[in-house]
C-alpha cells in the first residue's frame, strides 16, 4: 500500500505532534526544576533513584482515591553539597519563588545539624501544590506535590474512622 502526498504529509504533521507533546520538556522548566538544576549544576551532584522516584510520581496517578495528583522527588544523598553554610544562591532562587506565586509556610535551621527545610504551598485550582526542600551538609531533597485537598480530607477521615475500629 503506497501513501498519497497529501496522506504522506498529515502522516508527518501527526508524527511531529506526538513527538512534540512527549518530547520532555527542560528539567528547569518550573521552580522544583529550577531548584534541582541548580543543586545539580553548581555542585556537580547526581540525583540518586532517578528512576525510581519517576516511577513513583507516575505510580501515583494510579490510587486517584488518596488526593494526590502528581509527585515530582529528587534525592542527592551522600554527596558533599553545602562544605560550611548552605548555598546563599539557592536561597535566592528560593525566595524568587514568591514571584512564582509560592508562599512560604515553614522555615526551619538546625544549627547543630546543619539542616534547613522550607515549605511553600502554592494554590492551583482547585487543588494545592506543596513545594518541600530540605538541605543538609551532604544530602538535600526537593520535593513537589499537587493535591486535591478535599479528596485528601476525605481519605484521612476513612482513614481515622478505620483505625477506630481496629481499636474496639
Amino acid at each position: 500500500m503506497t501513501l498519497k502526498p497529501r496522506s504522506k504529509t498529515l502522516v508527518a504533521a501527526v508524527t511531529a505532534a506526538v513527538l512534540f507533546a512527549l518530547w520532555p520538556a527542560p528539567a528547569f522548566a518550573d521552580d522544583f526544576g529550577e531548584i534541582v538544576h541548580h543543586i545539580e549544576v553548581r555542585y556537580h551532584a547526581h540525583r540518586n533513584y532517578r528512576f525510581l522516584m519517576a516511577f513513583a510520581g507516575w505510580s501515583v496517578k494510579l490510587w486517584p482515591g488518596i488526593g494526590v495528583r502528581e509527585v515530582k522527588i529528587a534525592f542527592f544523598e551522600n554527596q558533599n553539597l553545602f562544605p560550611s553554610d548552605p548555598d546563599k544562591d539557592l536561597d535566592e532562587i528560593l525566595r524568587q519563588t514568591g514571584k512564582a506565586g509560592w508562599q512560604q509556610m515553614v522555615k526551619s535551621h538546625s544549627r547543630r545539624r546543619g539542616e534547613i527545610s522550607y515549605v511553600y504551598v502554592q494554590p492551583s485550582g482547585k487543588d494545592l501544590k506543596l513545594l518541600v526542600v530540605n538541605l543538609e551538609h551532604n544530602e538535600a531533597e526537593v520535593i513537589e506535590v499537587k493535591i486535591d485537598p478535599d479528596k485528601l480530607e476525605k481519605f484521612i477521615a476513612v482513614q481515622e474512622h478505620h483505625g477506630h475500629e481496629d481499636v474496639m
